[in-house]
């Protein structure tokens, strides 16, 4: 009897505090997490992803023109957006250079939106003289930029496709050979294969 009450004494003492183990409950909660990253990365590379074509990539005061480099040619897309507040801040007589590359813009952009069917589709090859008339309108933007005090400079991103390295590679062959494209800042991203172009009507205005 007397060993009992001691025992219970014992157990209940004051002094001794009680632990409990956090293993299980962790254990059970990598698991699951685990499993969470698992079906996640699954995921990523059961489904497509969409990229949109957007006027509006920018870094700053820079702002980006992108070029998308595909196996059947090239998708240009101008940003604009900003193009009114540089007209506002250059002279009367730089106003009329700017108002003619943003309409040209314009232009471009409602061929793309009006093109049916997939983004993928509509790549047209890499025109000479398209890349002549980019190069030279970026560099006549960033020097009335610079001119007028104006923060704003555009350069060139290329988004690169799988197979797309071809069509790259002709762009920068002709750039190399322009006086205008030796100032112009150039970025490149590549792009999954399984990305598709999606371009929204509304980013453009």
């Amino acid at each position: 009897m007397a060993m009992s009450r001691a025992i219970k004494a014992q157990r209940y003492n004051q002094g001794q505090k009680l632990e409990i183990s956090l293993f299980p409950f962790l254990s059970i909660f990598l698991c699951v997490m685990g499993v969470l990253s698992f079906i996640n990365v699954l995921s990523s590379f059961s489904t497509p992803q969409k990229i949109e074509l957007t006027a509006k990539l920018e870094h700053g005061y820079k702002v980006a023109y992108q070029i998308f480099s595909l196996p059947d040619g090239m998708i240009s897309l101008p940003p604009v957006t900003h193009l009114q507040k540089l007209k506002e801040a250059v002279d009367n007589t730089d106003k009329k250079t700017i108002e003619e590359i943003i309409q040209r813009r314009k232009k471009a952009i409602r061929t793309l939106e009006q093109q049916p069917g997939s983004a993928m589709d509509i790549a047209s090859s890499a025109d000479i003289i398209d890349i002549v008339q980019i190069t030279h309108d970026i560099r006549v933007l960033n020097e009335l930029a610079l001119k007028a005090n104006h923060l704003y400079e555009e350069f060139l991103l290329f988004g690169i496709y799988p197979n797309g390295g071809q069509v790259y590679q002709k762009i920068r062959d002709v750039m190399t050979l322009l006086q205008d494209a030796r100032s112009i800042s150039i970025g490149l991203e590549p792009l999954d294969p399984n990305w598709t172009l999606n371009i929204k009507k509304s980013v453009q205005r």
